[in-house]
């Protein structure tokens, strides 16, 4: 691995002599520091990184080193302050409106995992609201400023009708990106998750002198961990923030497993749960361990998504590595086959930006999605991730470091 990434996963890690020792032998290697800088804004691991060599001895790391992480996590605290206020003031929108919406990742999840949601840096706000909310809540969103990414024909799909992947909404005047999430966008879950279930366990707590309802620490474990396999656990940042979830708050253990096994999607909390105690340091029950050490497929993910990291192969790049990772990542192949062949044939908005057909013609969509994907991904190579960038942005950031450049590629 190159020294520069390994240096910002070392510093992911709790404190310890060996990682401490390590930490010093990297800083005192040839270092291409606007790489470090780099790789941590790529992975959103910025603040981590200056919170943790932040703190180090003066002579393990240049004063002029020290002071670009305070700025760097100076610009991202200012940020994300603003961040937390727009959340809370849509969240109180919601509320007064009558729409059930839950904070999800972002800085929410910032001040749960974290402690300090300027610790997190996030690129959109993102509520989860059930299926049937999703007309008034779009109708509010765009009352007040905000302008649908999305067909407007999506915002009526009730229960059969095509939804979106999410339902994003453009910052037209505003700061961030919003994206509402349903039962139905969340579509990467073996079987759909129940909303009204995850409200029995959903908790309250106190940000930022407000008192608002979030998912409980094992619900939000299981919808992390989904998440990070539906990206392929390209970016750092979401294996830090199961590790430091975990370390934040008491999880039942039991409960976890239980709630995974209800949505068949256990393989993929494993490797998340996994993935965070191999790089980033996360304290595991011995049991959860013996389980993600005895499980073929966790192990051969596992590895797929370190390969990653070194440089050496690139679980996404292909349809048949991607296809293999979905497959391994599911519980049952058959149902892992069927859930593989429903995202292959779903539309997505990416797809209808791609090729516009008219309303008539919507249902070839089915047909356009496989050959668009085909024609993105290819077959892949086996060494396919010695010529592509450590992570893939979607959006553009308002509040990116522009002076930073760009890490080299891997190899």
């Amino acid at each position: 691995m190159r020294p520069e990434l390994e240096l910002v996963i070392c510093s992911t890690r709790p404190k310890n002599p060996d990682t401490d020792s390590r930490i010093h032998t990297l800083l005192s290697e040839e270092l291409n520091w606007g790489e470090v800088l780099a790789c941590a804004h790529q992975h959103k691991v910025g603040p981590v990184l200056e919170e943790r060599l932040g703190k180090l001895d003066p002579s393990w790391i240049a004063p002029e080193r020290k002071e670009q992480l305070a700025e760097l996590a100076r610009g991202l605290g200012k940020n994300n302050l603003a961040d937390m206020g727009e959340m809370l003031w849509l969240y109180d929108l919601f509320e007064a409106a009558g729409i059930p919406a839950i904070p999800f990742k972002g800085p929410a999840f910032a001040w749960l995992a974290y402690r300090n949601f300027a610790h997190r840096s996030a690129v959109d706000l993102d509520f989860v609201v059930p299926q049937r909310c999703i007309p008034d809540a779009s109708a509010l969103l765009q009352a007040h400023g905000y302008r649908p990414d999305f067909n407007p024909a999506e915002a009526q799909a009730g229960e059969r009708g095509p939804a979106p992947g999410q339902y994003a909404f453009a910052p037209n005047g505003k700061r961030r990106y919003v994206e509402l999430h349903t039962e139905r966008t969340l579509r990467y879950f073996s079987r759909p998750i129940d909303l009204d279930e995850l409200n029995t366990r959903a908790m309250r707590v106190r940000i930022g002198g407000r008192e608002i309802v979030v998912f409980s620490a094992e619900d939000l474990l299981v919808m992390m961990c989904v998440h990070g396999g539906k990206h392929f656990w390209e970016r750092l940042s979401w294996i830090v923030d199961i590790a430091r979830l975990i370390q934040a708050r008491e999880v039942d253990w039991h409960l976890l497993l239980a709630i995974a096994e209800k949505l068949e999607s256990v393989r993929a909390l494993l490797l998340g749960l996994d993935l965070a105690h191999e790089v980033a340091g996360a304290a595991l029950p011995e049991p959860i361990l013996d389980r993600t050490r005895n499980d073929a497929n966790v192990r051969w993910l596992a590895r797929s998504v370190l390969e990653q990291y070194e440089g050496i192969s690139d679980p996404s790049a292909g349809i048949f590595r991607r296809a293999a990772f979905r497959l391994r990542s599911c519980d049952k192949f058959g149902r892992g086959l069927r859930q593989l062949i429903r995202l292959s044939l779903s539309p997505t908005e990416s797809d209808r930006a791609a090729i516009h057909l008219p309303a008539f013609l919507s249902p070839l969509y089915v047909v356009v999605r496989p050959f668009r994907l085909l024609g993105k991904y290819g077959f892949g190579r086996i060494h396919e991730a010695a010529s592509r960038p450590l992570v893939k942005e979607t959006k553009t950031e308002e509040n990116a470091p522009a002076e930073l450049p760009k890490a080299r590629k891997p190899g």
